[in-house]
């Protein structure tokens, strides 16, 4: 080949190298996927299944075991813990509260901390679980090595299809309705309705050959059922399944299919070999690693009952999609590292401009970004700070070193006197001259001359036009007012805060105006009201960055801590954050005016990316958080866990157990970190606390009672989780706390108050009782020294007279009968007194206060009364122990009266020839005193009661003695004197 030959390749060459040198790598939007993996806690990256359980926690299969996220921690199960098998093919939670496993080596189910495993009924080739689900009526079924099981009576039992045994199932599902359905490889999908088998759709020839991986049927449309292959997904309807193709949508997933789901949007995900695909009723958007996903297969994409849409990856973990809210543009989409967009502009083909600094510009066409070749030679555009398209579609650009630029279709040109001074903002008024605020004030653009604008302080940061002669500028000291040019001296708005100007746009009838600490500031230039918006209103911080307005009204603000949205209300004329939806969204700062509304679409670039928001997204309010309580642990003095309480059963608790740390959690998978919760100790609040973000609460020395722990958690908008989470415990109080113990105590008191004044009155009758017994021995003495006294001097007298009257008798005559029958008288009277006075001494008489003594009396009375006359008088025996019998003086004195009496009665009335006295003991608690003769008795009955009679009856009253006469006429006459034992101590 000659050089002439050679020449045009060396100019394709030139040229491609050129195209090069000028086109960079292109890019694609990026959509914002939350993500896990091994670093978070995820036990491996490799995921099989996904399942949520009653407790609203996640839980996630994979090839190293099982884990459940509640949002914030990641549990792991494996065979360690009781699992068949680390390789996890599926999980399923049921509505019971369990949690299965289907492993490479069997079945199990998890309830309450406890793993039980199950074995078929009948001998399988592989113990291999690939599919688990419940029916309507709680049975749960699961296949194994192309067999059909149900779990019962603790087994897998096997249910065979209308007893083929050539049927082979691939997958199960169960229906809305909760009928079970299988699909069979080469036959089609049979469902189960009561205790038949029904076939209810058959496969399209060209695809019955292939393996139906899932069963799914459209949430949306209930005559929709969806069979995927690895090849295709087919749509079944009237008992027949055929290739779905929606606008020749399905031609564009390429790769194997492996799952497929749908959101709350009715849109379809399929999970392939090569990322996720959705897709939509007007498109296809392929999730890869280009765009925020992965490259890697997608074994299982997961709906939860929260509204998340979870994606499980082979090697790179765990995904949740934020939805369709916003997109960022940051390094992974073409912006280079260490550099931040300043600006964001359209060019005259509606094409998204990025003002980098310390860089260039990006062009986003719609579909990819690419680098906008700009001047490199001197001067050179670089720094690019603020970008500006005007109503003929020139882009002004503001750079930070060399000034400003125009750029339109013909190229770039700098604008001459420009490049002293840094370009912060650019805008144009109604007559079309360009404003900029500049790092040395304010400056304007005018027939090809740029001015400066007198009078404006160095820093200019924001300009807002009212129309062709007036302009607002704002200022580190506040907003001035231009008018033709010149400073309106003196203007100032109403109310405006001291301090510095970020932003202002018009809105309707009412300035913003965006500050540098104090919020959003608005002022009605119609009626002059003022309002001021700040962080206790919902904003997410009190620095306004940059503002801009949507087509539907809302008004979007960039902060120094991420992105607001307000809604305005026309009546109030008042605006309110509607932003909180309970989406995390990342925590950014605002670039300063970086803000563009086009379309469906507002653009604001932040510190650490461009994010594009769909104004046209539902501002739907998430589920409330699900609460439950995790643990309940009894803890130390020094605050060391002592032990955990089982949150099953009603917990007694002894009274120095009164110290518990009581740990709960909020499920919200979307945005764990910003719930919140609301909590109560029934028995001791009287109200719930304050809302608070610990979910951990210590009840130190809690008296004894009853208690029940009531919780809510709440949703960052503000949801309230549907039921709370409660805990009962009653803490024992100590035995002396208790009811038995008080009533103990207060009859122990009551007791020891008897006790004290029975030991009060026991003194007081010991007192008694030692003075009456002083008394007593005083009376004993008394009665001795009277006796004494009484039995000296009366018989010493009576002796005298008696001696005196013998020695009178001696010297009267014999013949005087008269005197000597005189002097005989006195001498038996004195005998008769001195025989009477024996019975009054011997009564007087201490030693005769016993019923030995009295009854001694008594038979020296009877010898006295029958001596000398025939009646033989017999006195019974008497032990000497009853001398320990004490009688008081008037039972011996009344007792001795009463038995003479009566023997002398029957000396004189009886006619008797034997009387018998004894002593009657066969009443331990009396005594009994009787008197027997064998004379002629009388008719007791009808006797003439004599004097003898009622006094013997009178003197028994004063001892309380009962006297009982017995007596027939020819019989003998007995009479018995009977008192009781107790009456003499009293």
């Amino acid at each position: 080949m000659n050089k002439l030959s050679r020449f045009p390749v060396f100019l394709i060459l030139c040229f491609l190298a050129g195209m090069l040198l000028f086109t960079s790598q292109v890019h694609a939007q990026k959509y914002i996927f939350a993500h896990y993996d091994i670093e978070d806690g995820l036990i491996q990256s490799q995921i099989n299944k996904l399942s949520m359980d009653t407790d609203h926690r996640l839980w996630i299969g994979t090839f190293g075991g099982a884990c459940r996220f509640d949002g914030k921690d990641f549990t792991a199960y494996t065979r360690l813990t009781g699992l068949p098998d680390n390789y996890v093919a599926t999980i399923f939670s049921d509505k019971g509260g369990c949690t299965w496993f289907g492993t490479m080596n069997g079945l199990a189910r998890l309830y309450n901390g406890r793993i039980v495993k199950y074995k078929p009924d009948i001998p399988v080739k592989r113990s291999f679980v690939g599919n688990i689900t419940q029916d309507g009526e709680g049975t749960i079924w699961v296949t194994a090595a192309g067999m059909l099981f149900r779990v019962k009576n603790d087994k897998m039992q096997h249910v065979p299809i209308n007893d083929d045994p050539d049927i082979f199932i691939t997958s199960l599902a169960v229906n809305s309705a909760g009928l079970l359905y299988v699909s069979v490889y080469k036959k089609g999908i049979y469902r189960l309705k009561g205790q038949k088998w029904e076939h209810v759709i058959d496969i399209d020839s060209q695809y019955s050959e292939q393996i139906i991986k899932r069963i799914f049927f459209d949430r949306f449309d209930k005559s929709k059922t969806y069979l995927l292959t690895r090849s295709g997904l087919l749509c079944a309807r009237n008992g027949m399944a055929k290739p779905l193709d929606i606008k020749n949508i399905t031609g564009k997933i390429k790769g194997q299919l492996l799952c497929i789901e749908q959101d709350a949007d009715a849109n379809i995900w399929l999970g392939t070999d090569n990322g996720a695909y959705c897709i939509m009723s007007d498109g296809v958007i392929h999730y890869n690693s280009s765009n925020g996903l992965t490259d890697n297969s997608v074994p299982d994409i997961y709906f939860d009952a929260d509204k998340n849409l979870w994606l499980g990856s082979l090697g790179n973990g765990l995904y949740r999609c934020e939805g369709d809210r916003y997109t960022v543009f940051d390094r992974t989409q073409g912006i280079p590292e260490s550099k931040i967009v300043m600006s964001v502009t359209e060019d005259w083909n509606k094409n998204v401009l990025m003002g980098i600094d310390g860089g260039g510009i990006l062009r986003y066409d719609g579909k990819r970004t690419s680098e906008v070749p700009v001047p490199t030679g001197s001067p050179y555009l670089k720094g690019v700070q603020s970008l500006y398209m005007d109503k003929n579609g020139t882009v002004w650009i503001g750079t930070g070193q060399t000034g400003l630029w125009q750029y339109d279709k013909k190229g770039f040109r700098q604008i001459k006197n420009s490049s002293s001074f840094a370009c912060n903002f650019i805008t144009a008024d109604d007559s079309g001259t360009i404003w900029l605020g500049t790092s040395m004030g304010c400056f304007y653009y005018q027939n090809g001359e740029l001015k400066q604008l007198e009078g404006i302080p160095p820093y200019s940061s924001a300009m807002l036009s009212l129309g062709r002669d007036s302009l607002l500028i704002g200022t580190q000291n506040g907003v001035m007012l231009a008018v033709n040019k010149k400073i309106v001296p003196g203007f100032k708005l109403k109310s405006f805060p001291a301090t510095a100007v970020y932003s202002m746009i018009r809105y309707r009838d009412l300035l913003l105006v965006g500050t540098d600490d104090s919020g959003l500031y608005t002022w009605d230039m119609t009626t002059g009201a003022v309002n001021i918006y700040n962080v206790d209103d919902g904003l997410k911080a009190n620095s306004i960055y940059s503002l801009a307005a949507d087509e539907r009204g809302r008004l979007w603000m960039g902060t120094g801590r991420g992105i607001n949205r307000m809604q305005y209300d026309p009546a109030k004329k008042t605006f309110w954050v509607i932003d909180n939806i309970g989406s995390k969204e990342p925590v950014v700062e605002a670039n300063q005016n970086a803000i563009m509304h086009r379309g469906h679409e507002v653009w604001i670039s932040t510190t650490k990316a461009v994010m594009v928001y769909n104004t046209m997204t539902k501002m739907v309010p998430s589920p409330p958080p699900h609460v439950f309580i995790k643990s309940v642990q009894l803890m130390k003095e020094d605050g060391e866990k002592r032990s955990s309480i089982d949150l099953n059963d009603w917990a007694e608790l002894k009274h120095n157990q009164n110290h518990l740390s009581i740990s709960f959690l909020g499920v919200y998978l979307k945005n764990p970190d910003a719930v919140s919760y609301q909590y109560k100790l029934v028995g001791l609040d009287s109200a719930f606390s304050s809302p608070m973000r610990n979910n951990v609460v210590n009840y130190p020395s809690l008296p004894p009672g009853t208690y029940t722990f009531k919780v809510k958690a709440i949703s960052p908008d503000g949801q309230v989780s549907r039921k709370m989470a409660s805990f009962s415990f009653v803490i024992i109080p100590p035995f002396y706390q208790t009811f038995t113990f008080r009533l103990l105590a207060i009859l122990l008191l009551v007791f020891l108050g008897f006790g004290v004044q029975n030991l009060v009155h026991q003194r007081k009758i010991k007192r008694q009782k030692a003075i009456e017994a002083m008394k007593r021995e005083e009376k004993l003495k008394i009665r001795q020294q009277t006796a004494e006294d009484f039995h000296d001097d009366l018989g010493n007298k009576l002796t005298r007279i008696t001696v005196l009257s013998e020695i009178l008798n001696a010297k009267i005559d014999k013949e005087q009968a008269d005197q000597r029958g005189i002097v005989d008288q006195i001498k038996q009277n004195a005998a008769s007194l001195y025989n009477g006075t024996k019975d009054i001494l011997w009564a007087l008489d201490p030693k005769s206060d016993n019923l030995y003594e009295t009854l001694n009396h008594i038979r020296e009375i009877g010898i006295e009364v029958f001596h000398d006359v025939p009646v033989d008088f017999e006195f019974a025996a008497v032990d000497e122990d009853i001398q320990l019998v004490k009688l008081p003086m008037e039972y011996s004195r009344n007792i001795t009266m009463i038995f003479k009496e009566l023997l002398n009665n029957i000396l004189k009335h009886a006619d008797a020839g034997q009387v018998v006295f004894e002593l009657d003991q066969s009443d331990k608690s009396a005594i009994a005193l009787r008197v027997t003769d064998d004379g002629k008795g009388f008719d007791s009955s009808a006797a003439h009661r004599g004097r003898g009679i009622n006094n013997i009856n009178a003197r028994a009253k004063r001892i309380n003695a009962s006297l009982l006469i017995n007596s027939e006429a020819d019989k003998g006459t007995s009479v018995t004197l009977k008192f009781s034992k107790n009456q003499l101590s009293n």
